[in-house]
């Protein structure tokens, strides 16, 4: 019996495919893999080929609105080089019976070694002479898993470390310790956001809480405040923030321009590593998506 195969998979601008991810997805599609750089104009060569795809591969940034989606009337697969569903819109590919498949855990590793380089960079280098994280007190806004990684590798290095969620959770005597946002913000020497994408969590009120020579590490998909908030509240103050590319990629030039906001020219979660992991998933969700 034949393997079965999509009559045209394509791939958005934001999946970045490595030359072994298109090798992989040849056997999967009837039609050579269309690897776009931008969503093409209906009337193009290159529209009349996409209209006809069936499997959808994207990255958080496409945006895959109603207008977007309903574009592809044989579409009935959507893979995400991703772990957020945000630009997606859910609702209209459950009403058109089309299959959404995110894909998690790929960059956890090296987004944790991102933000425990920064705090490292900061005590060792920030200062007259080197410091030590030992004794400092981390807070962590959010505690999914990056964020109790991050947790276990500051405790292990002697840092105190506080988390907040919306709702209180209980933990193991010796782990972080769940307190009320406050208590995080006003007390820490060094703060970590792992929010959810595209959620505003903080306000400038909470944010003034900060003591004003904390060190701030933005890893989340999007800022998770109002860019006016933190140019105000960083404009007052003397500590920096570090942001890496995911969470500054939507941020304006006012934003980047402030005193003490170090914008990374990379992705926290993008390593070797982790390209070969998220496109390991990408092709096992395709090849589960042919199965069903």
């Amino acid at each position: 019996m034949p393997t079965p195969v999509f009559r045209q998979v394509s791939l958005l601008p934001g999946v970045w495919p490595s030359p072994g991810l298109l090798d992989a997805l040849r056997p999967l599609s009837e039609r050579p893999p269309l690897h776009l750089t931008q969503w093409p104009s209906p009337d193009s060569d290159t529209g009349e080929s996409f209209a006809r795809t069936d499997a959808l591969l994207a990255g958080w940034k496409d945006r895959l609105d109603a207008g977007h989606l309903s574009q592809l009337p044989a579409l009935r697969y959507v893979g995400l080089r991703a772990t957020s569903t945000d630009r997606v819109d859910l609702d209209h590919a459950r009403r058109e019976g089309i299959t959404v498949s995110p894909i998690y855990g790929y960059g956890d590793i090296g987004t944790v070694e991102f933000v425990i380089e920064q705090l490292l960079a900061h005590v060792r280098h920030s200062g007259q002479a080197p410091g030590e994280l030992a004794g400092r007190r981390l807070g962590l806004i959010g505690y999914g898993p990056v964020a109790r990684r991050v947790a276990s590798v500051a405790a292990a290095l002697g840092m105190r470390v506080l988390f907040h969620t919306p709702t209180p959770r209980s933990t193991a005597e010796g782990d972080a310790r769940w307190a009320p946002l406050a208590e995080v913000l006003g007390s820490a020497d060094c703060l970590s956001f792992h929010s959810p994408a595209y959620q505003h969590v903080v306000t400038l009120q909470d944010l003034c809480l900060i003591p004003g020579d904390a060190f701030v590490v933005v890893t989340t998909l999007g800022l998770p405040m109002a860019e006016s908030d933190l140019r105000t509240w960083q404009s007052g103050r003397a500590g920096r923030v570090a942001l890496d590319s995911c969470a500054a990629h939507a941020a304006g030039d006012p934003v980047r321009r402030v005193p003490g906001i170090d914008v990374h020219d990379l992705y926290a979660a993008r390593t070797t590593e982790s390209v070969k992991r998220a496109e390991t998933q990408l092709v096992e969700n395709l090849m589960a998506a042919l199965r069903r």
